[in-house]
């Protein structure tokens, strides 16, 4: 199974400042340190955008210094956050479809991964994909129809079931799903955005929205506020091969040690249990 991890929702701001009282730095160095010691051997990390809270050239030269020897090969998107100029300026050897915009297919042996650039810098809380974008992608997914593909982007193309969100969508939502209704081979869509972990299926595809590593909020169901809570940092661990997509949401709390350890019967028995400490 191919494994990929994605980010999303970073939010860097220079140093010394924070976003509603969190500190988006340090808790991205926590998220980066658990994927060195456990997940070095991954294919690929999607950063799903909102790589800066205000889309500022010194808060990019802050995640290229971070990423700088990170041992999973990045493939970096912008969210409504991000600008596309400072982005460049800092990551010039970035993807590029060829139109300037940041996307582009990747092959992990039998299963390829597409990711799109929503970023709309007019309207930018709404994402867009305007038709050289839509034309992009389905000569891309024509390319390989008979691939298993995961389609990465930071606006969801749907309504999530959060008021909060529901004019912060994907503005072509309607039309990049009637594209992928030609395009089978699309198995799964993931999505960035929305600060709350979000899993289902719509029209035969899967479909995950990751909560991000900065500040996580409780699920604005109704009403336009929403609340910021303090819960640790987290990113997706997703394995994917054919038509079959396993998704792992994982917190990281850097102090965090196990308290007792099960070691399983291969019969599928109780095993053996050593309790560390009572919790």
């Amino acid at each position: 199974m191919a494994k990929i991890i994605q980010l999303s929702d970073l939010h860097l701001c220079p140093e010394g400042e924070r976003v509603v009282g969190f500190d988006p730095a340090a808790r991205l160095d926590t998220v980066l340190d658990a994927i060195r010691r456990e997940h070095a051997d991954a294919e690929l990390c999607l950063v799903s955008g909102d790589l800066t809270d205000r889309g500022d050239e010194a808060s990019y030269l802050r995640l290229r210094d971070r990423l700088a020897g990170f041992p999973v090969p990045v493939c970096l998107m912008l969210g409504n956050h991000d600008r596309r100029d400072a982005f460049r300026r800092v990551f010039p050897s970035a993807h590029d479809d060829g139109g300037g915009f940041v996307q582009a297919a990747v092959d992990l042996g039998g299963q390829r991964v597409v990711f799109l650039d929503t970023l709309d810098e007019v309207f930018p809380s709404a994402g867009r994909l305007c038709a050289g974008r839509l034309s992009w992608l389905d000569a891309t997914l024509a390319a390989a129809p008979e691939t298993p593909t995961l389609l990465a982007l930071h606006h969801p193309a749907f309504d999530l079931g959060m008021d909060y969100f529901r004019f912060m969508l994907l503005a072509d939502g309607e039309a990049l799903e009637a594209l992928l209704d030609r395009h089978p081979q699309v198995v799964h869509l993931a999505f960035g955005h929305v600060h709350v972990p979000v899993f289902g299926r719509r029209r035969g595809r899967s479909f995950s929205a990751a909560r991000g590593t900065c500040h996580p909020m409780l699920p604005p169901f109704t009403g336009m506020a929403t609340d910021y809570v303090d819960r640790p940092p987290s990113y997706e661990l997703i394995l994917f091969e054919g038509e079959t997509v396993i998704l792992h949401h994982i917190q990281i709390k850097p102090d965090e040690e196990p308290v007792a350890r099960e070691v399983a019967d291969l019969d599928g028995g109780p095993g053996t249990l050593s309790i560390f400490r009572n919790a």
